[in-house]
């Protein structure tokens, strides 16, 4: 926690306070404010949201690690090298609590959450104390209020993801992480002891449903709707936490607040989310089609960094990137030939296949897809049969719908599952496929408790599978949380 009290209080005072560009959220400084003064002016205000944004895009953490650890922890890619800076810990399952990846996500996600809770309460605080008259009016006010509580609560989501076993698992009552929801601004405020699972989805979905009140239906340009936090985004974010709670009402009632009923399924309210005709479009710029719910914008002027955007890990350019594994019986195999999400791959002079999502090895300008409108349509579809425990019609249509843009000829009838565990075996075989490279791999493992599988990667080496009741199921609480904060405990 020294660590990130330090970064947060250089982000804060310097960042959190650059003059802002709202458009691009890539604030340009002009002067290093106190404290006493960050809340001063409008443009003051704005650029302490932009820091937030700032903060969360970090290369350590949604910038393109985040993605990369939550991709290579599974069956379907293979390093290039053995450097550890590719995560090669991360990908055979060796990292302890000192390991690099470990305790770098942990304290880039601490600190956006510890610049998330510095800015709500003086935001709070000079609200009603009357300093933000004539400076920002109440709509504003309540839509940096709703950004903040969104952005915490994909914080602490993400960290549930790789450091606390999941939900399902002792029905949340498994040790969590520290739930830190107020400004910690010296070393005294370190040690604080970690919540349940259940108590920290608790939080999360409080967040969201405070924000969700409180947040703009739409902006007025799709490059804001793409990267800034609306209505919609909080929606689509609680279809995910609900469903990693395997709370399937809940996810058919929060999805069914902008999914249409019917075939093409676009969103009814706030922005007009459908899927994109083309896939390979979702990739390319400028990233903002209406299928891009919430990224992580960057420019050749705001990259991720070195080693840290999901060009350098998925790219055939790079020497520390992955391909993918293509034995019998891999995710690639089972991709026909004519879908678009394959003939979309690209290969290097050795033959070996590898994501053309992020094209940008060069500049890392790639935008980073947080969640998609494609995955708010698989987890209504998922979550419609799982809570009335049949297959229907309108499950098989959301599936097709996001099948069938990249393989017209792979529609699923309804009589082709005989039970709801095939149309679950389908459907995680669809994600899979759909979201390669995107970080969702893991967590569909993980929120249902099934093994992570073993892989074979040839000179890399061989990679035994993951059982869930193994300790390496979840990552270790980083040594350097155990060191400041004494009330912290080992997770496994």
């Amino acid at each position: 926690m020294k660590t990130i009290i330090k970064a947060t209080a250089a982000i804060v005072l310097i960042l959190l306070t650059f003059g802002c560009s709202t458009e691009y959220l890539n604030p340009v400084p002009k002067t290093s404010l106190s404290d006493l003064t960050v809340f001063d002016t409008k443009d003051r205000v704005v650029a302490q949201v932009n820091g937030m944004y700032a903060m969360m895009k970090s290369g350590q953490f949604l910038g393109g690690r985040f993605f990369v650890y939550n991709d290579v922890r599974c069956e379907n890619f293979i390093p290039k090298s053995s450097n550890l800076v590719t995560n090669y810990a991360t990908w055979n399952h060796t990292v302890v609590s000192s390991t690099n990846e470990v305790q770098n996500l942990w304290e880039a996600i601490y600190a956006a959450i510890n610049a998330i809770n510095v800015f709500l309460e003086g935001l709070n605080e000079n609200w009603e104390n009357g300093k933000l008259t004539n400076k920002i009016t109440e709509a504003e006010y309540k839509q940096f209020r709703s950004e903040a509580y969104t952005l915490r609560a994909i914080c602490y989501f993400d960290l549930l993801q790789m450091y606390s076993k999941p939900y399902n698992q002792g029905n949340g009552n498994n040790q969590g992480v520290p739930l830190r929801l107020k400004a910690q601004k010296s070393s005294g405020e370190n040690d604080l002891a970690p919540s349940t699972v259940a108590e920290v989805y608790a939080q999360i979905l409080k967040d969201l449903n405070d924000a969700e009140p409180l947040a703009i239906d739409k902006y007025s340009t799709d490059l804001l709707n793409t990267t800034r936090i609306h209505k919609n985004t909080i929606i689509a974010l609680k279809t995910r936490v609900l469903l990693h709670m395997h709370n399937w009402s809940g996810v058919v009632t929060e999805s069914a607040k902008i999914v249409s009923s019917t075939a093409p399924f676009k969103a009814t309210t706030g922005v007009p989310h459908e899927l994109n005709p083309s896939y390979a479009n979702i990739f390319a710029a400028p990233y903002t089609s209406k299928e891009s719910i919430f990224s992580m914008p960057f420019t050749t002027t705001n990259t991720p960094g070195t080693q840290n955007g999901l060009a350098h890990y998925f790219n055939p350019a790079s020497s520390e990137s992955y391909y993918l594994v293509t034995a019998a019986g891999s995710t690639f195999s089972k991709m026909n030939a004519a879908d678009a999400r394959r003939t979309m791959l690209v290969t290097d002079a050795q033959g070996r296949y590898f994501l053309g999502k992020y094209p940008d090895f060069t500049n890392l300008t790639n935008y980073a897809p947080v969640i998609r409108y494609a995955e708010v349509l698989l987890n209504r579809a998922e979550a419609l049969v799982r809570a009335g425990n049949a297959v229907t019609q309108e499950a098989v249509d959301l599936l097709n719908a996001v099948r069938t843009r990249s393989f017209p000829g792979g529609a699923y009838a309804l009589s082709d599952f005989a039970t709801p565990a095939d149309f679950y075996d389908a459907i995680l075989l669809e994600r899979n496929i759909e979201f390669l490279g995107e970080g969702i791999r893991n967590q569909d493992i993980m929120r249902l408790s099934l093994t992570i599988p073993a892989k074979d990667g040839g000179a890399m080496g061989s990679v035994s599978a993951i059982a869930p009741n193994s300790p390496s199921y979840i990552w270790p609480v980083p040594v350097s949380e155990l060191n400041f904060n004494k009330l912290m405990t080992p997770n496994n």
